[in-house]
């Protein structure tokens, strides 16, 4: 099956919450939803009045945390399956698309009601190899899209890694260390959603495809989430041929987690760094080429837009897709005819 989606509440929607736009990717004629975790405030308050309480029956705000004192003395998160009790800190999470794990379970539901495939985009900057205090926020931010994840029966969290911190050989090892810590804590096994490294569109960031191969190769709960406009800045304009589309279709798919996810939009690039995110008729990125290229995969694919028009060039590469499918078909046909 070829899904085709985008990254964030459709731009056509008048609604703004989570729910919303479940059902406005489904009226659009879309069949995945990538919901972006942004905008989100937290803050970190006694929890005297939710004593008694779990965290799934707070219905003003979503906790992702409780706080608890260790025989030390020390406040230690504990985590949200456990009962809230006095003394207990908990970490509110405030969110306009969603105000509480009823919202998200219900938007969950409808989503497969509706046969929307729902994954998460943790924030967009992320510094996950950085020793300092960015780096503790990233994964803190990261902790919380699992949480979420999880709560809206999403099947993967995608992230993005950050900068390289010495070597790329050193950062390498940081990110195994890294994703092998947060995959321990938050396992699939405990019904938390895959975790999906990025491909990254810069120089200095974190994400070749070799790298996050590699991760996906180490770490069982890793996919690998192949960004074709990264891909083709990073490669200074290197998916320009259907072949070269198919080869990287076939690396990214031995590791995929069910069906190969994937990202595109038009992009501007020079000295192999993305410059602009386009919408995906402008650049040499062609996804008329990519359609060529699917039409001889035989597995599950997701494609979500992330270009400026969002549902739009979303609708515009499903058609594009139908026509080529179409043509693949005839042509097929006419060959049978022939042989027989």
């Amino acid at each position: 099956m070829f899904r085709f989606g985008l990254a964030g509440i459709p731009l056509t929607s008048k609604g703004r919450t989570f729910i919303d736009s479940v059902e406005d990717t489904h009226n659009l004629g879309l069949n995945a939803l990538e919901v972006q975790l942004l905008r989100v405030n937290v803050q970190s308050v006694p929890a005297e009045e939710y004593s008694g309480m779990r965290p799934r029956d707070v219905e003003d705000c979503i906790i992702v945390d409780v706080l608890r004192q260790d025989e030390d003395g020390i406040y230690k998160g504990i985590g949200v399956d456990t009962v809230i009790e006095e003394g207990d800190i908990v970490e509110e999470l405030f969110w306009n698309l969603a105000r509480n794990y009823d919202e998200l379970h219900d938007g969950g539901e409808l989503a497969k009601e509706l046969d929307v495939l729902l994954s998460i985009h943790a924030p967009y900057y992320m510094d996950l190899l950085n020793d300092e205090e960015i780096g503790d926020k990233s994964y803190t931010h990261l902790r919380w899209s699992l949480i979420i994840g999880k709560a809206m029966e999403a099947k993967r969290v995608i992230t993005h890694t950050g900068f390289y911190r010495g070597g790329k050989k050193e950062s390498l090892k940081k990110a195994m260390e890294v994703y092998t810590r947060i995959t321990s804590q938050f396992s699939t096994e405990r019904g938390y959603p895959y975790l999906g490294v990025e491909t990254s569109g810069k120089t200095e960031i974190f994400g070749t495809e070799q790298e996050v191969i590699s991760l996906a190769k180490k770490i069982p709960d890793i996919e690998p989430i192949l960004n074709f406009p990264h891909v083709h800045s990073l490669g200074n304009g290197s998916l320009l041929e259907v072949s070269d589309f198919e080869k990287v279709m076939e690396e990214f798919s031995r590791y995929k987690k069910g069906d190969l996810y994937t990202e595109f939009a038009g992009v501007e690039y020079a000295d192999g760094n993305e410059k602009k995110i386009t919408a995906i008729k402008h650049g040499d990125l062609k996804f008329e080429t990519l359609a060529e290229a699917m039409m001889n995969y035989d597995d599950d694919m997701t494609v979500i837009s992330f270009s400026p028009l969002l549902e739009h060039d979303a609708q515009y590469m499903n058609i594009i897709f139908m026509r080529s499918y179409s043509r693949h078909m005839q042509k097929k046909s006419v060959t049978k005819k022939q042989v027989a």
